[in-house]
């Protein structure tokens, strides 16, 4: 029974225990994983145990079986699988499972992976803070954005006879996706005053990339609180855009100015470490 090193991390709002083996290796609770991934706690266990088609299809998406006992505080014992299991059972769990956890933490770790790479080809650094703080509002936003977009659909099915006056008053066209991206439209308004094309121009972005992908992180939080309350007051009888100007009213939100995450670039780590030295001269010269 190997004996571990563990930290506590968050992970998609949930936090998770990662665990360093004497190899050097993380491992992973298969209690943990399976929470977060959106099954109960046992989910793995039972999979393993029963030997059914479920644990046949996930070894389709690369599970192993690696795991490992480890000896815990006093006589707690556990089991830990390799990073590359939870990685499969993340996959199971999005597309088989079609759990939103899973979905929604796929979606956000590839994100965070994706702007590490670029970031690091473009000599940029940032602080670990900042990459941790977006990783769980991109979580968030993802879950949240799905839930509006559930709470719209439902009120389309439940509006067909008053669709077209809906989309005549506010100049919606597109049908369905046009009243989801209304929608969004006037979060952005609420909060930017100026729509995605205006706010990506403000940025220097690509004029088709998401908004959310590049604001900063408390910018991110400020849309995903919109989106958390509009799929609530919905249920009042508020159509979409209704109910996301009664959540920005309730929420206090004020305009402001678009931006992007807080970045660092390599000249200016360089810059920084110069005026150390230069002031450690100086000290060292006042001795």
């Amino acid at each position: 029974m190997e004996r571990v090193k563990s930290k506590d991390i968050t992970i998609g709002g949930i936090p998770i225990p990662v665990y360093m083996g004497s190899d050097g290796e993380y491992r992973w609770s298969m209690r943990q994983a399976s929470k977060a991934v959106g099954f109960n706690e046992g989910w793995l266990s039972d999979t393993l145990r029963t030997e059914g088609n479920a644990l046949n299809r996930l070894k389709g998406y690369g599970f192993k079986e690696d795991i490992v006992e480890f000896q815990g505080q006093g006589f707690i014992e556990g089991n830990l699988i390799s990073t590359e299991d939870f990685m499969a059972m993340i996959m199971y769990a999005a597309v088989v499972g079609r759990r939103e956890q899973a979905v929604a933490l796929m979606a956000a770790a590839l994100y965070e992976t994706l702007e590490r790479r670029a970031d690091r080809a473009f000599g940029i650094i940032r602080d670990e803070d900042e990459y941790i703080q977006k990783f769980e509002f991109r979580y968030a936003s993802i879950l949240l954005n799905k839930g509006l977009r559930s709470a719209i659909g439902e009120w389309i099915e439940e509006n067909q006879a008053s669709l077209q006056e809906y989309t005549r008053q506010y100049s919606i066209k597109g049908g369905q996706r046009g009243i989801y991206a209304s929608a969004l439209g006037k979060i952005y308004q609420h909060l930017f005053g100026m729509q995605k094309k205006s706010i990506n121009e403000v940025l220097d972005v690509k004029s088709y990339e998401t908004p959310k992908s590049n604001v900063h992180v408390t910018q991110l939080q400020s849309i995903a609180q919109i989106e958390d309350l509009a799929k609530y007051i919905r249920r009042k009888g508020m159509n979409p855009l209704e109910a996301i100007n009664a959540a920005a009213e309730a929420l206090m939100i004020e305009v402001e100015e678009p931006r992007l995450g807080d970045r660092i670039t390599r000249q200016d780590v360089y810059r920084v470490l110069g005026a150390k030295q230069e002031l450690g001269a100086i000290k060292s010269n006042e001795q």
